[in-house]
């Protein structure tokens, strides 16, 4: 019972953990590639305003201007939606948690047996509980 619950989350697990890896990996390289046209922009601005400001002024003003980008960077993330939570996981997985419980439980010993039948019983209350809420 164990090794079929484990491999079934494994498979899950493992299937989420490529999508979330590719995601993040291209926004890394995106990221690399942001910071270095923001450090070129930054430093086009420096040496275009160098000559006429001064340098100790152009450097405050690059500052300025990476201050407010950065601030307008985090404004969206600050102030969205809250996506709304998700449903309820669909009702697929408990015949088939219950299945394999089913076919491992005469090798359980009696204090298994109790644990494994409160754990049903917990997994039958809040799928009727969810159940309700429609």
């Amino acid at each position: 019972m164990a090794n079929g619950i484990v491999a079934l989350l494994q498979a899950r697990a493992s299937a989420a953990a490529r999508r979330a890896g590719a995601s993040a990996a291209f926004a890394l390289i995106a990221a690399v590639f942001v910071l270095f046209a923001l450090g070129g922009l930054f430093a086009a601005l420096f040496f275009a305003l160098e000559p006429r400001q001064g340098a100790m002024i152009a450097a405050l003003i690059c500052a300025a201007v990476a201050l407010v980008v950065a601030v307008l960077a985090i404004l969206p993330l600050l102030f969205r939606r809250r996506p709304p939570p998700p449903p309820p996981p669909s009702g697929d997985m408990l015949p088939q948690f219950v299945a394999l419980m089913a076919k491992s439980t005469p090798s359980l010993a009696p204090r298994h047996l109790i644990v494994t039948a409160a754990l049903v019983g917990v997994a039958l209350v809040l799928t009727a509980r969810s159940g309700d809420k429609k």
